[in-house]
């Protein structure tokens, strides 16, 4: 029982991963819990037989739930078994229940949290064939469906169910190779999934598969002939094309000879006329110097007119600085005169106050 009140771990409990089995829930899950009407009412003073029948009246599983995310009886329940610490087989006892679901998945989720990874992987994964639905209440306070090996899955390999971190697991597979588990056979493997008749489709797909590959054969031979034929008719085409192509290449060759005695004409005669053109192309070099000047000419007024508004800008800044100078100058006064006459009006009501004192 426990040993200082309602909230506090039995005296004999042994301690889970270095620490008080209660801890393994978040400390804000717990205080919620502790503060929780079911937990008050149903949960005092409760041993494991009075479990195994709070555990049988479950509807549903859940975490934290609703807007003010009150804490659900199955969760209230499972920190009781942290609180209490059962004896392994009654933790088995849940597991192996056949009867109540609710109660098998309670023994799951109480070994997923206290359990060694040897014992969890033995005891949790035959649950995986387990195929019932289950009632599940979301963070929302919404029913949904789920099955029992959904929620064992999610044991062995999630990091978080109902709203609790769960401890961390190894791999199997690192077990597997260190030699502490064995292999995981599949139900799959020792179900009967052929019957006989099953089989009589097998062997006639088999027959039809292999009467098509025999019509494939035959028709891939007729292909082979037909195209033998084939590539010796395009190899007489091909020679034909070839002569013609040379023919026509000789033509062109002849043609490019022709035209290149034209070009040489027409070069000679265009020297004799260089002569003339001379006299153009000295006018167009003069105006391209005019316009050259012209641009130059307006480039310079252009930094002209720069220069006097960055003159005109620093003169404005210096008037600004001395107008704010002068204004600081007389806020420094006004200060000044202000601070004599408080001291003046307090020097003069202090030789009051002392002239009446006197009196």
């Amino acid at each position: 029982m426990p040993r200082n009140g309602l909230n506090t771990t039995v005296s004999d409990a042994a301690s889970v991963r270095g620490k008080n089995p209660q801890f393994l829930i978040e400390k804000i899950t717990r205080m919620k819990i502790y503060e929780d009407m079911y937990w008050k009412e149903h949960c005092f003073a409760l041993n494991a037989e009075g479990i195994v029948d709070k555990a049988v009246d479950l509807k549903y599983v859940a975490g934290v739930t609703g807007g003010n995310r009150r804490p659900s009886p199955y969760l209230c329940l499972l920190l009781k078994m942290l609180q209490i610490q059962p004896e392994k087989s009654i933790i088995l006892e849940f597991i192996l229940n056949d009867d109540y679901k609710y109660v098998r998945v309670l023994g799951a989720t109480y070994l997923r949290l206290t359990g060694t990874p040897l014992e969890i992987f033995q005891y949790l994964e035959p649950l995986l064939s387990d195929l019932r639905k289950i009632r599940f209440k979301n963070v929302d306070a919404k029913y949904e469906i789920k099955h029992v090996d959904e929620i064992v899955d999610n044991l062995l390999v999630g990091e978080s169910a109902f709203d609790i971190a769960l401890p961390r697991l190894p791999l199997r597979w690192h077990l597997e190779q260190a030699g502490r588990l064995k292999p995981r056979k599949s139900a799959l493997e020792e179900m009967d999934l052929f019957d006989e008749d099953d089989d009589k489709e097998i062997e006639e797909k088999e027959k039809k598969e292999g009467f098509l590959e025999l019509n494939k054969a035959k028709g891939a031979v007729a292909a082979i002939g037909w195209k033998e034929e084939k590539a010796k008719k395009e190899g007489d085409k091909g020679k034909g094309k070839e002569e013609s192509q040379e023919k026509e290449k000789g033509e062109e060759d002849s043609i490019d000879k022709k035209e290149k005695g034209r070009d040489t004409k027409v070069d000679l005669s265009d020297s004799d006329d260089s002569g003339d053109d001379s006299g153009d192309n000295s006018d167009d070099h003069s105006r391209r110097e005019k316009r050259r000047r012209r641009s130059r000419e307006r480039d310079r007024k252009r930094d002209r007119d720069r220069d006097r508004d960055r003159g005109r800008d620093h003169r404005d800044r210096d008037r600004d600085r001395d107008r704010d100078r002068d204004r600081d100058r007389d806020r420094n006064r006004d200060r000044d005169r202000d601070r004599r006459r408080r001291r003046r009006g307090d020097s003069r009501s202090r030789s009051r106050s002392r002239r009446r004192r006197r009196r």
